[in-house]
């Protein structure tokens, strides 16, 4: 009975089988014939590194060095090529019939509109490009390359800088870098010219040094004077909150739970930014006596959804926090601001002043920027994960100090999943950073205190701490006239 039925299914699984076979079948038809891109081995591809170019550009006339006469131009071309230059051959009216060229004085006969209704002149006998009617005004002065005294171009419009380039095929800068090429090079250049970096750059910058004073961004909600909270569940809130890395929330628990002390997280959100911008200005104008290992480095926190950075910098020998700034924004503006905190805490700047930052350029615009300032020091970058190169291995263990400092904050800042607001990121921040170089006992100064203030000694208690150190800055507010 069983005989004909186990028939039956070895029958139908045969079946099946050349079922599976036949879509197989199909199934590598159509892989072979598709477009989808064959999987190939890994390329190494070379791409361009950051440069500094050492010579600044010149700032010349952008008529010229000398005035032109366009009527020599004229023989000259008739006695070079054997035909003068001829008049524009116009097809319709112009608008220009006064203006001639700044450069050589060719009138209107010989200029023509280089890019339509945008008001840019060309001149046919010199090549000079000008503004129609404001040449003298808006084309006075222009930036050339200190090799081949030719106008530099704008090759990228980037955040708060430009960059300039030379685009002259015969500048010397740009003959001397092909020349310094091996073989090997010099055949990936044609293929790949722009891998290699053979023209002279530099950059322009759209903010001011002094628009960017280390002054305290916080603005408080509340007055600390005017706090219903008593000294001592402020001293709590914040040891707590900022010492114990709790969330606002958490904190509001624990002082209702251990302290019976009924409190919002709102209020101890509102607290923390009233303490913030007491205590920053304190953190920020303190004299501290720094040593000469000072590295930076930016992380990551998360701001009402979005990504923020922190620029840290920090003295690794004397474990001092520096730097702090939270901000949006990964530019050079950013790099410079950080870098302007730590300036801002010298009395006077080193001559032999030097930053350990990672491979990220903006450290090296950032250094063209303060080099114009008249404000030079010098950057080690620390590349990659792996001592490739002899500043890598000079520096790696300073570039670990400050990934340690980053690690010790995300510990911190990790149970409140993200800040609300900016204005919430930076005074966190600021306090993290107040409690860290005058609250916070190191291991690698044998648990001292990085700054030992004479008027914390007396406490015991962190609250207590804390409260006189809001005291101590208080005292070192300006007085309102």
């Amino acid at each position: 009975m069983h005989t004909p039925l186990i028939a039956y299914l070895v029958l139908i699984i045969k079946l099946q089988r050349q079922i599976i076979l036949i879509l197989l079948a199909q199934l590598a038809e159509i892989f072979d014939h598709s477009r989808l891109p064959s999987a190939d081995k890994p390329v190494f591809k070379r791409f361009n590194q950051f440069q500094v170019d050492e010579k600044v550009p010149l700032l010349q006339a952008d008529i010229g060095s000398e005035a032109l006469d366009y009527q020599q131009l004229i023989a000259e071309s008739l006695e070079k090529n054997g035909k003068p230059i001829l008049p524009v051959r116009r097809r319709k009216p112009i608008s220009f019939a006064a203006q001639d060229c700044p450069r050589c004085s060719a009138p209107q006969d010989y200029l023509y509109a280089n890019n339509g209704a945008g008001g840019q002149l060309r001149c046919k006998v010199c090549q000079f490009k000008f503004q129609d009617g404001h040449a003298e005004k808006n084309k006075t002065v222009a930036l050339r390359c200190p090799y081949c005294q030719n106008r530099l171009s704008i090759h990228n419009r980037r955040t708060k800088f430009d960059v300039w380039c030379c685009y002259n095929d015969k500048c010397a800068f740009r003959l001397g870098a092909i020349a310094a090429m091996s073989p090997a090079e010099v055949a990936d250049f044609n293929v790949h010219p722009t891998a290699h970096k053979v023209r002279y750059t530099w950059r322009t910058y759209n903010f001011e040094l002094k628009g960017i004073a280390p002054e305290s961004p916080i603005q408080a909600p509340v007055d600390l004077d005017r706090i219903q909270a008593s000294p001592e569940v402020l001293g709590l809130v914040l040891t707590y909150h900022i010492n114990y890395g709790l969330s606002a929330r958490r904190t509001a628990a624990i002082m209702y739970d251990i302290h019976g002390v009924k409190i919002s997280h709102q209020t101890i959100h509102n607290y923390e930014m009233a303490v913030a911008a007491v205590v920053r200005p304190f953190w920020a104008n303190y004299p501290y006596a720094l040593s000469d290992q000072i590295v930076g480095d930016e992380t990551y926190v998360r701001v009402k959804g979005k990504w923020h950075y922190i620029f840290y910098f920090y003295d690794a020998k004397c474990k001092l926090i520096l730097a702090d700034y939270v901000t949006p924004n990964r530019t050079t503006e950013s790099a410079v601001i950080a870098i302007n905190q730590v300036l801002q805490k010298m009395p006077q700047i080193p001559e032999k002043l030097n930053f350990v930052v990672d491979a990220n350029p903006i450290y090296q615009v950032a250094q063209i920027y303060f080099a114009q300032q008249g404000i030079k020091f010098g950057i080690h970058q620390v590349v990659g994960l792996e001592n490739k190169d002899e500043i890598s291995r000079e520096y790696r263990f300073l570039k670990q100090t400050i990934e340690r400092l980053n690690r010790s904050y995300k510990e911190n800042y990790r149970s409140s999943t993200g800040f609300g607001s900016a204005t919430g990121s930076a005074s966190y921040t600021a306090l993290y950073s107040a409690a860290y170089n005058f609250l916070r006992p190191h291991e690698a100064l044998h648990y001292r205190i990085p700054v030992e203030l004479p008027q914390l000694k007396p406490f015991e208690r962190m609250p207590d701490k804390w409260l006189a150190l809001i005291e101590l800055a208080q005292s070192q507010l300006p007085t309102a006239a």
